[in-house]
């Protein structure tokens, strides 16, 4: 029993894809993290050696490459905690203000001490927290139902965004927009 086409290309093209994928990822990523994307290109791989048809024209390595680049993105922007909007955003505003602080993005307690960062919670913070509590669960009571049921399975009860979308029936990408639309207004409410 040989090796079948598809698996002649796979084998072919794994240094390539390697290659392609290790030139997509961010210079200033190591370690494991670096690795799990260059496996996300090797999928990628193995996809357009199961998808590719001899008959488009197009030589195999050109059409593995976008996949395997698409594959590697498609990774970056699953671990990315900002939406594609956010991530927009924030680069405009860097372009007209190099000095633009990069983006609040959540952190767990339990990672942070997990890495030996000890948290420090200041008890001023705390009284602060607690005397605005009353004005953010009002606007949370007044936010529309679902973008009120996100925040509460987000915050209340821990849920990811894969979790909240099988309770409330959207996709994961569904739930991330939703509940940066409730996060925003909230914002707004809270400031003014």
């Amino acid at each position: 029993m040989g090796i079948s086409p598809i698996d002649e290309r796979i084998i072919a093209h794994l240094g390539y894809a390697r290659a392609v994928a290790a030139r997509s990822v961010d210079p200033r990523c190591r370690g494991a993290d670096r690795e799990d994307l260059i496996a996300w290109g090797l999928v990628g791989l193995v996809q357009a050696a199961n998808r590719f048809r001899d008959d488009g024209g197009a030589p195999f390595g050109a059409y593995a490459a976008r996949r395997v680049r698409g594959q590697v993105l498609d990774a970056l922007r699953q671990r990315d905690p900002l939406t594609r909007t956010a991530r927009r955003e924030f680069r405009e505003a860097r372009a007209q203000d190099p000095n633009v602080a990069p983006p609040f993005v959540e952190v767990s307690l339990d990672r942070c001490v997990q890495h030996g960062a000890e948290p420090r919670v200041a008890e001023a913070c705390r009284s602060r927290q607690d005397r605005r509590w009353a004005t953010v669960a009002a606007h949370v009571r007044a936010l529309p139902r679902t973008e009120r049921r996100v925040i509460v399975l987000s915050f209340g009860h821990g849920l990811t965004l894969r979790e909240i979308g099988s309770v409330i029936g959207l996709s994961e990408s569904g739930v991330c927009r939703v509940r940066s639309r409730a996060l925003r207004r909230l914002r707004r409410c809270c400031d003014a």
